[in-house]
C-alpha cells in the first residue's frame, strides 16, 4: 500500500509540475521576448544572451534619431504641425540643437563602428592564429566519422553476393570508368565479377556480367515499366490531339447549334406562317367575283417558287438522319410543302383580282425565303462530314481513354512488383551508399588537410565540406551510429560557415557604410550653409523646402537600409549564434562587442514608426477610472431599496435587470453607435472617436454588480440603520453613514473588477476609436501586432507588460478588501 501511495504522489506531482510549466510558459516567454534583441518567433531558444532594455526606452522615453531629427528640421523648415507656432527664435535653437545631436550620432556611429571593427579584426586575427587547431579539430572530426563508417560496412556483411551486384549494377551503369563512384567501388567490382579491371574495356565486360543478374531481378520488369511508360507518353499525345480536334469540331457544332436551334428556326416559323396565311388567300380566290381586266405577269412567282423548292430539298437531304436538328427539318419540310401548293394555280384564279395581291404578298416575303435559304445552306454544305468526323474522334477518344486506363493498370502492377523486389535491397543500398561516402570522405579529409590559413578561400573549402555532409545526412534514412555521428559532426562544424556569413556580410556593410557616410556628411554640410537663409525667407511667408535635407533623409530610409542595415542585421544575428556555439570561449566577448555596438549603430539610423503608447495607457486609466467610479455608485445606490425597501416588482425587477445582463453589450452596439453620432452633432464629449462616448458605451455592467452589493447589503444588520434613525438620522444619512462605510470591501471588489474589465476591453474601442491618438491601451496594443510592428514582437511584449502596471498597481493597494468583499454575500448565515 505505501509502495502505491508512493507511486500515485510520484505521478501527482509530476503531473502538477508539467501543469505549472504549461500554465507559466506564455508568461516567461512575453518577460523574456520584451528583453531580447534577436526576434523570438523565429528562435528556438526561449532564453538568450543578447538582452536589451531598447524596447521598454522605446515605448517610455523615445529617442529622437537620425530620421526623426531631419524629419523635424524639414517641418520646421516648412512651418509644418506642430512647428508652425514657433517663433523665429525658437525655430532656429531647435534646428540648431537638431544638427548638433546629428553630428554626436555620427560621432558616435564612427566610434561604435570603429569598436565593433576592432573586435572583428581581433576575432580574425586569433582565428587565423588558431587555423591549425581548428583544421586539427575538423580533421580529427572527420576520421572519427571515417571509423563509424568503417565500421558500420564491415559490420553490414551482404545476405547475398547477387543482391549485392544487382545494387553495384543499378549504380555503376550510370557511371563512366575512373569516375569517383567507380573508385568507390571497383574493388567490389572486381572480387564478384572476379575480373582485373584495368581499362573501360574490361569495365564495360564486367557491367555486362553484372546486368544478367540485375535483368534476372529486376531488369525485366524495370524494361518492362520503362515500355509502358513509352506507351503511354505516345498515347497521351495522340490523346491530347484527338482532344484539341475534338474541341474545335465541339464549338463549330455547338455554334452551328445555336443558330440553327435559336436565331434562325424563329425566322423559318415565321416565314412558315406567312406563307400558311398566303396558302389561305389563294385557296379563297375562287370565292372571289371581281375579276382583274389585265393580264398579270407572274412566271417569276412560279420561277421563285420552283427554285426555292429545289434549294430546300437539297438542305432537307443533309439534315435528314440528324435528331439534334429534327425541329429545323420538320419546319424545312412543312415550307417545301407548303410552295408545293403554290406550285399550281387554276387559270381561272389568275383572273381575280385578289391575285395581284397574293404576287405582291409574295414578292414582300421572296428575300426573306431567299435569304433564309441561302443561310441554311451556307451552314449545312459541310453539316454531315462534320458531324460524322465528331462521332468518330468522340470514338477514338473514348478507344485511348480506355487503352490509356488499361497500359496504367498494367503499369501500376509492375511497379507494385518493382517495389516488392526493390525492398529486398534496402541494406544493400546502403551499404553500396556508406562505401561511396566513404571514398569521397576520404578525398574530403585530404581537403582539410591541406587548408593553410582561416582565409576567404579556406573558409570555402570548410563550407563546401559542411554541406557536402549535409547533402548526406538528408539523404540517410537510418538512425543509428553513422546518423549520430553525422549530426555531431555537422554541429561541431556548423560554427565555420555562420562565422563566413558573419565575415562577409561584415565586409559587405563596412564597404558600403564608409560610403554613406560621405554623402551624409556631404549633404549635412550643405544644409548647413542654407538652413538660416531658407528659415528666415520661411518666417517671410513663403513656403520653402530643403533638397540637401531631403536627399539626406533618403540616403538614410533607403541607402543605409539596402546597403548597410540588411548586411549589419545578419552580421548582429551571426554574433549571437556565433557567441553560443563557436569553440573557443575567450572569443565571447569580442562577438558580444559587435553585436552591441552594432545594435546602437541600428538603433541611431532606424526609422521607427510613431505611437503614443503612454498616451494610450492613459486614455485607458482615465476611461476605467470613470467607468468604474460611475459603476460603483450607481450600483451602491440603486441596489440598497432592492435590499431594504419593500415594493411591488422588487424580486422580479432585479431577475429582469439580471436577464438582460446576460446578452454580452456588443449586441447592442449598433443601438449605441447611433445614439453616440446623434448624441456627437450636439455635444461634442459623447460623439463617435471620443473618450467620453466610450465612457458612455461602457456604463452597461450594472445589473451584475448591483445584484453583488445587494447581497452585501443583506448581510449588514438593520437595526443599525434604525438606531441611526431614532438618533435623529434620515434615511439617506443612515445609507452614506452607516451602510457604505461597511459596505466599503464590496465597493472596493466592484471598483476593482469594473476597473479592469473596463481596461482590457477591446471590441467596442475598436468600433467607436478611430483616431490612434484616442486608442485605449487594449486598442494600442492590437496596434503592435500589425501594421509596420507585425514582426516587432520585443516591443509588443514590453508594450503588454508596461500596460499592467496600472491594474498591478491598483490590485495590490485593494487586494486586502478583495477576499473579504467576494465571499461576504455570497451565502447567507
Amino acid at each position: 500500500m505505501r509502495k502505491i501511495k508512493h507511486v500515485r504522489r510520484v505521478f501527482l506531482h509530476a503531473f502538477l509540475v508539467f501543469s505549472i510549466i504549461i500554465i507559466l510558459f506564455p508568461t516567461v516567454w512575453v518577460i523574456t521576448t520584451s528583453f531580447r534583441r534577436d526576434e523570438a518567433a523565429f528562435s528556438s531558444d526561449l532564453f538568450t544572451t543578447r538582452l536589451t532594455l531598447q524596447n521598454y526606452i522605446d515605448l517610455v522615453a523615445p529617442e529622437k534619431n537620425v530620421p526623426i531629427l531631419i524629419q523635424d528640421m524639414q517641418n520646421i523648415l516648412s512651418r509644418a504641425k506642430p512647428y508652425n507656432e514657433l517663433s523665429y527664435s525658437q525655430a532656429e535653437q531647435k534646428i540648431s540643437v537638431s544638427l548638433q545631436k546629428i553630428t554626436s550620432y555620427l560621432k558616435e556611429t564612427r566610434l561604435r563602428y570603429e569598436d565593433a571593427r576592432k573586435s572583428y579584426e581581433y576575432i580574425s586575427e586569433f582565428l587565423q592564429n588558431h587555423s591549425e587547431e581548428i583544421k586539427n579539430t575538423a580533421s580529427a572530426d572527420l576520421e572519427h566519422l571515417k571509423e563509424t563508417v568503417s565500421k558500420k560496412i564491415m559490420d553490414k556483411i551482404p545476405s547475398s553476393s547477387e543482391e549485392f551486384m544487382v545494387v553495384l549494377y543499378e549504380y555503376l551503369s550510370k557511371e563512366k570508368y575512373g569516375s569517383a563512384v567507380f573508385n568507390a567501388l571497383k574493388d567490389d567490382l572486381s572480387s564478384l565479377t572476379q575480373l582485373d579491371i584495368d581499362s573501360s574495356e574490361d569495365f564495360e565486360n564486367a557491367l555486362e556480367k553484372l546486368k544478367m543478374i540485375y535483368d534476372s531481378y529486376i531488369g525485366k520488369y524495370s524494361r518492362q515499366y520503362e515500355t509502358k511508360t513509352e506507351e503511354l507518353e505516345l498515347l497521351n499525345k495522340d490523346l491530347a490531339v484527338v482532344r484539341s480536334q475534338l474541341n474545335e469540331f465541339q464549338k463549330e457544332i455547338l455554334n452551328l447549334d445555336m443558330i440553327l436551334n435559336q436565331d434562325l428556326i424563329n425566322e423559318m416559323n415565321s416565314i412558315m406562317e406567312s406563307l400558311e396565311n398566303l396558302l389561305d388567300l389563294k385557296n379563297s380566290l375562287m370565292e372571289s367575283s371581281v375579276e382583274n381586266p389585265w393580264l398579270i405577269e407572274d412566271e417569276w412567282f412560279f420561277a421563285s417558287i420552283s427554285s426555292t423548292i429545289e434549294q430546300l430539298e437539297k438542305i432537307k437531304s443533309r439534315f435528314e438522319g440528324f435528331l439534334d436538328y429534327e425541329a429545323v427539318l420538320n419546319t424545312v419540310d412543312r415550307i417545301i410543302s407548303i410552295l408545293y401548293e403554290f406550285d399550281f394555280v387554276n387559270p381561272n384564279m389568275k383572273k381575280k383580282l385578289i391575285y395581284s395581291d397574293l404576287l405582291r404578298a409574295y414578292q414582300e416575303l421572296q428575300p426573306r425565303i431567299e435569304r433564309i435559304a441561302k443561310e441554311l445552306d451556307e451552314l449545312s454544305i459541310n453539316l454531315p462530314e462534320k458531324i460524322n468526323t465528331f462521332k468518330q474522334l468522340g470514338e477514338k477518344f473514348s478507344e485511348l481513354n480506355s487503352t490509356i486506363s488499361d497500359l496504367k493498370a498494367q503499369q501500376e502492377e509492375i511497379s507494385a512488383k518493382l517495389e516488392t523486389i526493390n525492398s529486398q535491397f534496402n541494406d544493400e543500398r546502403m551499404m553500396v551508399n556508406l562505401k561511396i561516402f566513404l571514398s569521397q570522405l576520404e578525398n574530403r579529409i585530404s581537403t582539410v588537410s591541406s587548408i593553410k590559413s582561416f582565409e576567404k578561400a579556406d573558409l570555402l573549402k570548410y563550407s563546401a565540406v559542411l554541406n557536402w555532409l549535409r547533402g548526406f545526412f538528408n539523404s540517410y534514412n537510418e538512425r543509428d551510429e553513422v546518423y549520430e555521428e553525422l549530426k555531431h559532426v555537422i554541429d561541431k562544424m556548423r560554427w565555420i560557415e555562420e562565422y563566413r556569413t558573419f565575415a562577409t556580410k561584415f565586409e559587405n556593410f563596412s564597404k558600403n557604410l564608409e560610403s554613406v557616410f560621405i554623402d551624409v556628411e556631404r549633404y549635412l554640410q550643405d544644409f548647413q550653409i542654407s538652413w538660416k537663409q531658407l528659415l528666415k525667407v520661411s518666417f517671410n511667408g513663403i513656403f520653402v523646402t530643403s533638397e540637401p535635407l531631403s536627399k539626406l533623409y533618403d540616403v538614410v530610409k533607403l541607402d543605409f537600409v539596402t546597403r548597410v542595415r540588411s548586411d549589419m542585421a545578419v552580421v548582429m544575428r551571426k554574433s549571437g549564434v556565433l557567441m553560443k556555439i563557436a569553440p573557443f570561449s575567450q572569443l565571447k566577448d569580442d562577438f558580444g562587442a559587435v553585436d552591441k555596438n552594432l545594435f546602437r549603430v541600428d538603433q541611431i539610423w532606424k526609422q521607427k514608426t510613431k505611437h503614443y503608447f503612454l498616451r494610450w495607457v492613459l486614455n485607458s486609466v482615465i476611461v476605467s477610472l470613470i467607468v468604474a467610479f460611475i459603476t460603483t455608485a450607481v450600483c451602491a445606490v440603486a441596489a440598497y431599496p432592492f435590499s431594504r425597501m419593500r415594493f411591488v416588482g422588487r424580486r422580479y425587477g432585479i431577475l429582469s435587470l439580471l436577464l438582460i445582463q446576460m446578452f454580452p453589450s456588443v449586441i447592442f452596439m449598433v443601438a449605441i453607435y447611433n445614439l453616440l453620432n446623434f448624441l456627437g452633432r450636439y455635444i461634442d464629449f459623447l460623439g463617435i472617436d471620443s473618450l467620453g462616448g466610450l465612457i458612455f458605451a461602457y456604463l452597461t455592467n450594472i445589473a451584475y454588480n448591483m445584484y453583488l452589493i445587494k447581497g452585501f447589503y443583506d448581510l449588514i444588520p438593520p437595526s443599525l440603520e434604525e438606531a441611526a434613525i431614532v438618533d435623529g438620522a434620515t434615511r439617506f444619512q443612515s445609507f452614506y453613514k452607516i451602510v457604505l462605510p461597511l459596505a466599503q470591501p464590496i465597493l472596493t471588489v466592484v471598483f476593482l473588477l469594473v476597473f479592469i474589465g473596463t481596461f482590457n476591453e477591446y471590441v467596442i474601442a475598436r468600433i467607436i476609436l478611430q483616431n490612434v491618438q484616442n486608442y485605449t491601451y487594449a486598442l494600442g496594443l492590437w496596434a503592435f501586432s500589425t501594421g509596420p510592428y507585425e514582426t516587432e514582437w520585443g516591443l509588443f511584449t514590453a508594450a503588454s507588460l508596461l500596460g499592467m502596471m496600472p491594474m498591478v498597481i491598483l490590485f495590490l493597494s485593494l487586494q486586502r478588501y478583495l477576499v473579504s468583499g467576494l465571499t461576504r454575500g455570497a451565502v447567507k448565515e
